[in-house]
């Protein structure tokens, strides 16, 4: 069975890597929301879901439609969207499923005013199921629409939901609903394996500027007990917070601004504790306070010097690497990891304390 003091030595670790993927995951935040990143990658996805990689056809009509239009302030501009992944315009970066289908729906087949005779083909009667004694032929309108449209395959997508309705309105509306649900499934998953990548890029840009070497790390873990106490028992509070999230700033409200805790507390904390600004910096001042051997040094006889021989260069690049992809697993996956390492340990310590025992006697 494995030692309390290499459970510690592996509890350090995670938590070294829990802190640095939580302040990775911050920094993308704030480059996300600078670049309005999920805006960009649902308009994409909308645009290969739809076929209109211009921009221009019904993407543009469910953009502009005032069930989407009112979720985003400014205009729709497709001449102005960039091919890449990232843009700056103030797109939504999630559509509810039931305002795209009946925005799909009215772009395909534009709403009419009810005439006096209460004919319409109107899909505004669409929550309105058509009453066996002549009602509004919506569903053979909407047929005769999709056959319209320009693209084909759009035309077959739309056609086979329809008939898998059952002459229903109301299950063309939620059949549109499970397409685009499952296409921003595939959209959502895309998404998570290019954050996957931003945060190794992250992580190694972090690895390198802050000197955090997996290797150097483990090796003072392993030699310094009070390193492995004092992070041990960090580990223990962030264990009590949700996932993800780490240690949250006291909130600075308005009339506890002026208390000595929210003057201390930087002043994106004193904003907003949960911004990712905010995160950063208690991240950064998180790992400053635990006396890990990260950073840079010229002092001969410091791991972190920068005065070492070529060959301990590798080593560095290799403990770099380690903990670059470490941090590109996410802090979620760590969080678990030390609530479970935290559990073993708590059930080895007394075992081994037990066995010390009886030499005392």
């Amino acid at each position: 069975m494995l030692g309390s003091d290499t459970l510690e030595i592996a509890i350090g670790l995670i938590f070294v890597y829990l802190v640095l993927s939580l302040l990775c995951s911050a920094i993308n935040e704030l480059i996300e929301g600078l670049l309005n990143a999920r805006a960009a990658n649902l308009e994409r996805g909308l645009r290969e879901l739809l076929a209109d990689p211009a921009g221009t056809g019904l993407v543009k009509a469910i953009y502009e439609h005032p069930l989407i239009h009112g979720l985003f302030k400014g205009t729709y501009d497709p001449a102005k969207t960039k091919k890449g992944m990232w843009t700056r315009r103030k797109l939504p970066s999630y559509l509810p499923p039931r305002n795209f289908a009946l925005a799909l729906m009215d772009a395909v087949l534009p709403a009419t005013p009810m005439t006096a005779s209460g004919a319409s083909s109107s899909l505004a009667a669409a929550a309105i199921p058509p009453s066996p004694a002549g009602g509004p032929p919506v569903v053979a309108a909407l047929r005769t629409a999709i056959g319209g449209l320009p693209n084909t395959d759009v035309q077959r997508a739309l056609l086979t939901l329809l008939d898998a309705a059952g002459g229903d309105i109301g299950r063309v509306r939620q059949n549109i609903e499970a397409w685009y649900n499952s296409a921003m499934d595939r959209v959502a998953g895309r998404y998570k394996r290019r954050t996957q990548l931003i945060l190794l890029g992250l992580g190694m840009v972090v690895a390198i500027g802050m000197n955090a070497d997996t290797i150097t790390i483990a090796r003072s873990l392993s030699v310094d007990k009070s390193l492995r106490n004092a992070l041990v028992s960090a580990a223990r509070q962030y264990a009590a917070q949700p996932v993800g999230h780490g240690l949250p700033a006291p909130e600075c409200t308005a009339d506890k601004k002026e208390s000595p805790e929210c003057k201390s507390l930087p002043v994106a904390c004193q904003r907003d504790g949960t911004s990712p600004e905010c995160r950063v910096q208690l991240d950064l001042e998180q790992l400053r306070t635990l006396g890990l051997p990260i950073g840079w040094s010229t002092a001969l006889d410091d791991p972190r010097s920068i005065h070492v021989a070529p060959w301990w260069w590798l080593v560095r690049v290799v403990g770099w690497f380690l903990t670059a992809c470490a941090i590109s697993l996410g802090a979620p996956l760590w969080f678990d990891l030390l609530n479970k390492i935290s559990v073993v340990r708590s059930t080895v310590k007394p075992q081994e304390k037990s066995r010390e025992e009886p030499s005392k006697g």
